[in-house]
């Protein structure tokens, strides 16, 4: 199991791949991390918990970088965007 509680500001998100997604800037409830520094465009992004497999020095995802991109934002509550 996932303690989200052993995510910080300032770790780095890695795909699958090894590939980096963003930096963590927080985690927002039990749902998901809002990153920062975002290697596809620089932009804050969220991006869901659900797909954190493992916690080191870096947060772990269970898809490549490229997949988690297109995870970025999704069913974001109604009027809050990210800009």
């Amino acid at each position: 199991m996932i303690a989200l509680s052993d995510i910080h500001a300032g770790m780095s998100v890695v795909g699958a791949d090894g590939h980096p997604v963003g930096r963590v800037r927080s985690v927002e409830g039990a749902t998901r991390l809002l990153l920062e520094d975002t290697p596809a465009d620089g932009n804050t992004h969220y991006l869901p918990t659900s797909h954190i497999v493992k916690i080191t020095d870096q947060v772990h995802l269970d898809c490549p970088a490229a997949t988690a991109r297109t995870l970025f934002d999704q069913d974001l509550p109604a009027g809050e965007n990210t800009t």
